[in-house]
């Protein structure tokens, strides 16, 4: 599959998250939110070098639906073992990333989508080779406040490097 193609899957995965999350969050209340933003509402550096980003939340988008963050991980970051409560859709903007689900690895490279459901286990990997920016959306919200710990490295589970990823 051609970048073009692998970019043209993410409209149609992010319309069915955000169809979802609309559904399943509240509506926007009358209260601050904005039909666009101007940048970044929070930005964290974190262990190893990561790099957080939090586009948007409830704070500016008005409800629950859904969270956005932009992160940068750097080589050899290995995010343990987890799971999350939303449905997490990972978007390679650029470097190699690998997300281990369930037990089974995926090697995702620019313009391709990786997602993780409720429930399911996830390791999330960056090999040395360089660092991996992706855009992580979470629907409905409350995983950025969870784990942005793992950024900063107060988690139970910090980031830590390792020594290569290995091919699936």
């Amino acid at each position: 599959m051609n970048r073009c193609a692998k970019s043209l899957l993410f409209v149609p995965v992010l319309s069915l998250v955000l169809t979802a999350a609309t559904i399943a969050g509240d509506p926007p209340s009358s209260a601050a939110y904005a039909y666009a933003t101007d940048g970044i509402k929070e930005h964290i550096t974190g262990a190893l070098g990561s790099e957080w980003k939090l586009l948007l939340d409830e704070s500016n988008l008005g409800g629950k639906e859904l969270e956005m963050v932009e992160v940068t991980l750097a080589p050899g970051t290995l995010v343990g073992s987890h799971t999350h409560r939303a449905v997490e859709v990972i978007y390679v903007l650029s470097g190699t990333y690998e997300h281990e689900v369930n037990g089974k690895l995926y090697r995702l490279t620019p313009g391709m989508v990786g997602i993780v459901r409720p429930g399911d286990h996830v390791r999330h990997i960056v090999p040395k080779s360089g660092p991996a920016k992706l855009l992580i959306i979470w629907a409905p919200s409350g995983e950025a406040g969870r784990l942005l710990g793992h950024a900063t490295g107060t988690s139970v589970r910090p980031l830590s490097p390792i020594p290569s990823a290995s091919a699936p």
